[in-house]
C-alpha cells in the first residue's frame, strides 16, 4: 500500500464528512478531523459514562481521557468507519476500571440528586437532574428512593449496568452494544433482562 498523501491543516474538510474520512485525514495529518469526531461524539460519550459512574465530574475526566486515548490509538483502529462503537468501548471500560477503582478506594457514589418520579421505570434512574421543583414531602420520597437507585445499581453487574446504558438509555442497536461489549448480540439481551428485572425488585418499594 503506497503512502498516504499528507493534508495541509488549513485545507477545508468535506461537507459533513463521514467517520471514516475523519479518521483517514486525522491519520494524515489534519488534525481538525478529529476535532470534527469531538464534536460529533462529546455529549454521547459524556452521557455514557455519567451514567455508568454516577457522577458528572468523573464522567468529564473520563470522556476526556478517552477522546485522548482514541487519538492516540487511532492506527489501530482496523474500520475507520467502526470508530463510533470502537470510542465508546474505550469510554465504557474507561467508566467501568474508573468505577472500579473508585470502590477499592472508597469513595462515594453520587446521583447529582438525580429525582424519579413514582411511575418512572428503572431505565430512569440514569436521567440527568431534573430542575423541576417539588414539595418538602416529594423532596424526602426522592432522596429514600434515590438511595435506592444508587444500592440497585451498585448491585447491578459491570455486564448488566453496561448493556442497561447503552441498549436501554442511549437506545444504541444491539450489534453495536454487543461490539462495545465485546460479545454476543444475545448476551447483551440477558444482561438487559437481568438488569430490570433486579431494578424493578429492588425499587418495587419505592414506585
Amino acid at each position: 500500500m503506497g503512502a498516504e498523501t499528507p493534508v495541509n491543516a488549513t485545507d477545508p474538510l468535506p461537507e459533513s464528512p463521514s467517520d471514516a474520512e475523519c479518521v483517514r485525514q486525522t491519520l494524515r495529518g489534519a488534525t481538525r478531523a478529529f476535532d470534527e469526531l469531538i464534536g460529533r461524539y462529546q455529549q454521547r460519550s459524556t452521557s455514557i459514562a455519567y451514567r455508568l459512574l454516577g457522577n458528572l465530574h468523573d464522567a468529564l475526566e473520563v470522556c476526556q481521557e478517552s477522546f485522548v486515548r482514541a487519538f492516540g490509538r487511532l492506527d489501530q483502529l482496523d474500520d475507520p468507519a467502526r470508530f463510533r462503537p470502537w470510542l465508546l468501548r474505550i469510554v465504557t471500560n474507561l467508566s467501568l476500571n474508573y468505577r472500579r477503582q473508585r470502590a477499592v478506594s472508597g469513595a462515594t457514589v453520587s446521583l447529582d440528586a438525580v429525582a424519579v418520579e413514582r411511575d418512572a421505570s428503572p431505565d430512569a434512574a440514569f436521567e440527568p437532574p431534573s430542575a423541576a421543583t417539588s414539595r418538602p414531602d416529594e423532596d424526602v420520597a426522592a432522596d429514600e428512593l434515590s438511595a435506592g437507585i444508587r444500592q440497585a445499581l451498585d448491585e447491578l453487574t459491570a455486564q448488566q449496568r453496561s448493556a442497561l446504558v447503552l441498549f436501554s438509555i442511549e437506545q444504541l442497536p444491539q450489534r453495536e452494544v454487543a461490539e462495545i461489549m465485546d460479545c454476543s448480540v444475545e448476551a447483551v439481551k440477558w444482561h438487559v433482562f437481568q438488569a430490570r428485572k433486579q431494578m424493578r425488585e429492588k425499587l418495587a418499594a419505592y414506585l
